[in-house]
């Protein structure tokens, strides 16, 4: 009976949990299907023609949920870099862990503390008005860490790679809504930060489109 209760958790745990296998494998598939033969040809002619148009420079405020040991977090991110032709944008972000959750460690409660410092690239792949659809992807290093009253008890390098697709649909002139999924993928020392960190990652946001406002002022 033992033995047949574990088994029904366990099957449980892999249909609830929030990092079951076909998640990844979904994502997955849709980053290789943009990527594909067919696709790879026109993505690469359209960013060639991006790169030498007018550029401006941008920074914004970035927000993102995910996943810590089964625990919602949130990721707080500020990044700057270059806009081309309102399509392509490359930068660089820096990207901190913002949760409640105490794990435990040498039987005691501690904070899960995490920073890293990323590179980007957010590419939008369909434009037609009132909708966008955008993917991005980024690279980072950084550390991850469990703290006690601001000493570090437990640290380890950390290596993110994260991806995700973004809707955006444009309510009024100026004001848009947004929503993405993606996964975040982090490879650090285990045996020193006992958590599981790779999980989905879900994005929500309000948008202003401040472009279109400084070109409007500019006009009148």
């Amino acid at each position: 009976m033992l033995m047949k209760k574990n088994i029904n958790n366990f099957f449980i745990y892999k249909i609830f949990s929030p990092y079951p296998t076909l998640v990844r494998t979904f994502f997955l598939a849709i980053f290789f299907n943009l990527f594909s033969i067919n696709f790879s040809a026109q993505f690469i002619d359209s960013i060639s023609e991006n790169i030498y148009s007018n550029s401006v420079f941008f920074i914004k405020i970035d927000t993102r949920g995910s996943f810590v040991s089964n625990r919602h977090v949130r990721i707080n991110g500020i990044k700057g870099g270059v806009c081309f032709n309102e399509q392509l944008k490359i930068g660089v972000g820096y990207n901190w862990l913002k949760t409640n959750y105490l794990p435990i460690y040498n039987g005691e409660n501690v904070n899960l503390k995490s920073h890293n410092v990323s590179t980007f690239v957010d590419y939008i792949f369909i434009k037609k008005k009132p909708f966008e659809f955008n993917a991005n992807v980024q690279i980072a290093i950084g550390n991850v860490q469990y703290k006690q009253n601001q000493i570090r008890l437990a640290n380890s390098i950390a290596f993110f790679y994260e991806q995700s697709i973004t809707a955006e649909y444009r309510v009024l002139k100026y004001l848009g809504l947004g929503f993405g999924l993606g996964y975040r993928f982090v490879v650090y020392n285990k045996t020193a930060i006992n958590e599981k960190l790779s999980a989905p990652v879900y994005i929500a946001r309000l948008k202003l489109y401040f472009g279109d406002i400084y070109k409007d002022l500019k006009e009148k």
